[in-house]
């Protein structure tokens, strides 16, 4: 017969048993579900950081740490520090960064798109946050997610560039074959000027045509849908055409300097759109002197296409940003939607060419087009 102490020991022992088995099976389940969490943090495609109060990081995730070019989770302490700017350029404040005001006012954040410059390079964000908070409501951090949206954004704003470019860009040439139709309809379709109004009309016509293509060229270019196609480009005929459809002062001498057999593999569509914003733009300028439109080849086979002009200038500030869309330098003010410029910059880009200018106040302005591939259209 079992007496009452060994009853109670073997009672006290199953009791053990069965509390224990419980613990381990609740810490088998804490840690399938910890190394689950794990894993769904390291990864899901958008970069994670969990802060405390204070902006700490707790846990970063390897997406969050490629996203801000960091190897260690150490260094993502100043994450929240990156120099800040809205899609319009205005700068953000570090109190108004997502986290921020999540951590100071538990406001949940959805989707803002920011451009962080992160050891000088620049990136597009969409950011969310909302704050993390225990039992009793009380917050003690808060979750941010990141997704690189850069390569989307840069597409979605070649998309808005291009309809901008082309709604100012045709403006011009369509308002001189309105006004011309006009005058013709006028009265001036019977008389002697007859011919003067319709040459306007088929020379805007011819640019405006010429444009239309180039910003189609461009808008696939910018957006990924193709490169721009490449042809044999003789770059001698190329600049007297140009040269014929120009418009100069009085007192204006226009030259043209190219060797008879020049030719580059490029796009001619583009290249000539470029070499008459260039020319327009330096036609524009000069009352005096000479324009010269020109190419050579280098050594590198690169071809080198220049407008140099006698005009006033450009001073240092204004040739800091004077490719830039819609800038345009002081005694411009008046004219244009400083859009030219702009747009031979693209150019540039989508064939894979250089540009430079060079600008003395008072004497006169130079801007080369470097492009590669340089040909010759006759055998050597």
């Amino acid at each position: 017969m079992t007496d009452d102490s060994t009853q109670s020991a073997e009672q006290a022992s199953d009791l053990t048993k069965a509390v224990a088995e419980r613990v381990f099976a609740r810490v088998a389940k804490a840690d399938r579900e910890r190394i689950l969490l794990e894993a769904i943090v390291e990864n899901i495609p958008v970069g994670l950081a969990v802060v405390d109060e204070n902006a700490t990081p707790l846990i970063v995730n390897s997406e969050a740490l490629r996203a801000f070019g960091k190897d260690d989770p150490a260094d993502f302490a100043g994450w929240y520090k990156a120099e800040a700017y809205r899609l319009d350029g205005t700068p953000v404040q570090p109190e108004e960064r997502p986290i921020a005001r999540t951590l100071a006012t538990g406001e949940i954040v959805h989707a803002e798109v920011l451009e962080l410059v992160i050891d000088g390079r620049r990136a597009i964000f969409e950011i969310s946050t909302a704050p993390i908070v225990d039992a009793s409501g009380e917050r003690k951090g808060g979750l941010s997610i990141f997704r690189d949206v850069t390569v989307r954004e840069q597409t979605e704003r070649a998309e808005r560039d291009f309809v901008t470019n082309a709604a100012h860009e045709l403006q011009s040439p369509l308002a001189a074959i309105v006004s011309a139709v006009e005058v013709l309809q006028a009265g001036a379709k019977d008389s002697p000027q007859r011919d003067v109004f319709l040459g306007h009309i088929e020379h805007e016509a011819a640019r405006l045509a010429r444009l239309v293509r180039a910003l189609l060229i461009l808008a696939r270019t910018e957006i990924g849908v193709e490169a721009p196609r490449a042809e044999l480009v003789a770059l001698g005929s190329l600049l007297e055409k140009v040269g014929r459809s120009l418009r100069v002062s009085s007192g204006v001498e226009l030259q043209v300097d190219c060797p008879e057999q020049l030719a580059a593999l490029t796009n001619g569509e583009l290249v000539e759109q470029a070499v008459v914003n260039l020319a327009e733009n330096a036609a524009k300028m000069t009352t005096s002197g000479r324009i010269v439109l020109a190419a050579r080849a280098t050594d590198d086979h690169v071809v080198e296409i220049s407008v140099s002009d006698t005009g006033p200038g450009i001073s240092a500030a204004d040739r800091q940003r004077i490719f830039e869309r819609f800038y345009r330098a002081e005694p411009d003010e008046s004219q244009g939607f400083g859009l030219g410029l702009a747009i031979v910059r693209a150019i540039s880009d989508a064939l894979g060419g250089e540009l430079d200018l060079e600008s003395t106040p008072g004497v006169g302005t130079i801007v080369r087009l470097r492009l590669p591939r340089a040909a010759s259209l006759v055998a050597t």
